[in-house]
């Protein structure tokens, strides 16, 4: 048996990703949801989100997914002084990390503002924390991360590694392990495919060399309601997104894990 936690971390994106992953929660589908802070649906959704958690028979994780790109913004007037009114891309990340110019007391300072929003609004510490756009890979990033979580005592949440972390041997789960926090392995993501048999091998094949208890992530979405024509690209993703929820929802879903010997942990 193999075990995986199927997860969505892009609750408070947008209501058709909201809806998409409520029903999922309730049809006993998502193992754990991570939740976005720094826009605006975070304070008019989380109470839906807490709901349906509370309701469904399966139970869920709820954790955070920290932003730290474009197009959110910091939440901290140490965060504003340093990537000014909006955070920077994935590249400028990228190009300073083997510099060592990445701001990690800044990054550090977003982390910790996250934090206490979903603390505040959820009112209870987050069962794990992720960071968006796999940007844990960059040291001073998962440094400034495992800084701010090992600060939680007694209320420490496991730690989302970047993709592409083994289980022995590397630096940032022996300094999270020495932090004492649980961390979770990352998995490949289910992918953005237009084609059922494309979903159904990936849970036939493409997971058999991911960890167990690994985190599978998934991107399902409602159709979103547009004001302004959608270039191709942005409707390719849009039906991908659904075609995933279509998959994830149906009744041949859980018997093809159930075949797969594949357990939602």
């Amino acid at each position: 048996m193999k075990r995986i936690l199927l997860t969505s971390l892009e609750f408070g994106q947008s209501y058709g990703v909201d809806r998409a992953i409520c029903d999922l929660i309730i049809a006993g589908r998502l193992s754990a949801v991570g939740c976005v802070v720094t826009g605006e649906m975070w304070s008019r959704e989380f109470y839906q989100l807490r709901d349906v958690v509370a309701w469904a028979e399966h139970e869920t994780m709820v954790g955070l997914t920290v932003t730290l790109t474009k197009p959110a913004a910091p939440l901290t007037d140490f965060g504003r002084t340093v990537f000014g009114d909006v955070f920077p891309a994935n590249w400028w990340y990228a190009f300073r990390s083997p510099m060592k110019m990445l701001p990690e007391e800044a990054i550090a300072a977003e982390i910790a503002a996250q934090v206490d929003l979903f603390e505040e609004v959820y009112a209870r510490p987050p069962a794990f924390v992720a960071i968006q756009g796999n940007l844990a890979k960059h040291p001073a990033v998962h440094s400034a991360l495992i800084t701010v979580l090992s600060m939680m005592t007694g209320r420490e949440p496991a730690l989302v590694l970047p993709a592409g972390v083994s289980r022995t041997g590397n630096a940032i789960v022996k300094r999270a392990t020495k932090a004492g926090l649980e961390t979770i392995f990352s998995g490949p993501d289910l992918p953005m495919a237009d084609e059922d048999t494309d979903l159904r091998d990936f849970f036939w094949h493409g997971i058999n060399e991911a960890q167990d208890s690994a985190m599978i992530l998934c991107r399902p979405s409602y159709p979103e309601e547009q004001a302004q024509p959608v270039k191709k690209k942005n409707m390719r993703q849009s039906s991908s997104r659904e075609n995933q929820l279509k998959f994830l929802i149906s009744e041949e879903f859980p018997f093809l894990l159930m075949e797969k010997d594949i357990f939602l942990f």
